[in-house]
């Protein structure tokens, strides 16, 4: 018996993450009309700015899930549940965003909001079932491709304990955590519900976008198939890619325990006046994250398509990684080891201060904004569309020119205090996930690497084994 019309639309992947693509170009360019979302100003996100973002990267996460389980199409039920999701994670999403404003509709607004990160939970835990289970559907492609698929799977897991920890810190902070007896005992064992909600919030807020950025590497790696590679070079892959699940393991078991304990994460190679230069040692695991992407990227540059766009789109989503770490270790590291200059942000601390605050504005924009949404739809487009479309190289010719003007503004805000130069560098990258997004929309639908209706495995997206 054949299905319903609407339900062959509601768990067609490329049309899920058109749609939600779409969604995220929309809120982006009408984000100046929202009040209180100010996307440059020193020092860190306004509470509104907060809110929105979260309306741009809650999608552009559950874009990855939809990638991702398209890829690793392992358990067919699961991939058809996570896609009906689609529309309801929308519609909260945009129902958590307007209703943020009427003080009368703050709880309805809360409930939006936890509907929709619940919603993503379960779906991330689909995710992560599904990478669990295609080791043993897919013997000969996991073993290819063991490095990328393990900091998938890794990388999926931190990104969860991530979001858990950022639905508590809201319960929290609502509510307290009195009306569960043990759960409230231990809390005040460890400092108090202040203390477990600020621990809480470290987690929420530094292990959410290394890890997600570490899922994307992982994901674009196998992607872009470089199983087809040579031995050495897949080799080289693999090492980069344990490199990062060392990262993504350490980072996420650091921050746990700081969470739910008394620890406090130290600094390391300390000096200056009362140790305020130093490199904080959470910062050093992420950024082993990025090592191991950087490390990859040496074998990755040579399974990139022939054909000239998707060549182009696929360098520039590659990229992405260099800028990344551009901004966080070449430019953020500096700042940690002179921090008895820069005052870390605070003017009774350091001169620079301000310096400092218009790197935690610019970084925020850059790095843990544009450059992961324009690394996960440029991974999308390529992967749903296996042509060689006019619109891929248009999307590298804006990104790239945006990542290199970003990056230049980022240094001149840090320099200057103006921001005017990086906000430049944005606009392209927008236009860049514009044109990105075209090609998603003339797809034809993505092949995974498991036929869920067969027992034999089909090939990756771009090699063969």
């Amino acid at each position: 018996m054949d299905k319903p019309n609407y339900i062959n639309f509601l768990t067609d992947t490329r049309k899920n993450v058109l749609a939600t693509t779409v969604f995220i170009l929309l809120f982006l360019l009408i984000s100046p009309v929202f009040p209180g979302v100010k996307w440059f100003r020193l020092g860190d996100f306004t509470l509104y700015t907060v809110n929105f973002y979260h309306t741009i990267m809650i999608p552009l996460a559950f874009i990855l899930i939809l990638v991702a389980t398209s890829v690793f199409s392992s358990v067919n039920w699961i991939k058809k549940a996570i896609n009906l999701t689609t529309y309801p994670i929308l519609i909260f999403s945009f129902l958590g965003l307007v209703l943020f404003y009427p003080p009368s509709a703050a709880t309805v607004d809360e409930i939006m909001q936890a509907i929709r990160d619940i919603l993503m939970v379960v779906d991330a835990i689909g995710l992560i079932l599904l990478l669990l289970v295609f080791p043993f559907k897919a013997k000969t492609q996991f073993k290819s491709i063991y490095g990328g698929y393990a900091l998938t799977l890794l990388a999926t897991i931190s990104a969860t304990i991530a979001a858990i920890f950022g639905m508590l810190l809201e319960y929290g902070n609502l509510y307290g955590f009195a009306s569960f007896g043990p759960i409230n005992s231990y809390i005040n064992s460890i400092g108090g519900l202040s203390t477990f909600l600020g621990n809480a919030w470290t987690l929420h807020s530094h292990q959410m976008l290394p890890a997600v950025m570490g899922g994307i590497v992982g994901l674009t790696a196998v992607v872009l198939g470089y199983n087809k590679l040579s031995k050495g070079m897949r080799n080289l892959v693999n090492i980069g890619m344990l490199i990062s699940v060392f990262g993504v393991i350490s980072m996420t078991a650091m921050y746990f325990i700081a969470a739910v304990g008394t620890w406090v994460i130290p600094a390391i190679f300390v000096s200056g006046a009362g140790g305020a230069n130093g490199l904080a040692l959470d910062d050093s695991q992420t950024g082993i994250i990025g090592i191991g992407a950087i490390i990859a990227l040496f074998g990755l540059v040579k399974a990139v398509d022939v054909a000239k766009g998707r060549k182009y789109i696929q360098l520039s989503s590659l990229g992405t990684w260099v800028a990344a770490m551009a901004t966080m270790v070449g430019v953020g590291y500096v700042i940690e080891f002179n921090e008895v200059y820069y005052g870390f942000g605070d003017p009774t601390q350091g001169a620079g201060a301000l310096y400092d605050q218009a790197y935690t504005d610019g970084h925020l924009m850059f790095a843990f904004f544009f450059l992961v949404v324009v690394a996960g739809i440029l991974l999308a487009s390529f992967y749903l569309n296996k042509g060689d479309h006019k619109y891929f190289k248009l999307a590298s010719y804006f990104a790239v020119g945006g990542m290199i003007i970003a990056f230049e503004g980022l240094l001149v805000y840090v320099m200057t205090l103006n921001w005017v130069t990086e906000a430049i560098g944005i606009v392209l990258l927008f236009i860049s996930l514009a044109m990105a997004t075209i090609p998603i929309a003339s797809a034809e639908p993505p092949r995974p690497m498991v036929d869920t209706n067969k027992e034999n495995s089909r090939t990756l997206p771009q090699g063969k084994f």
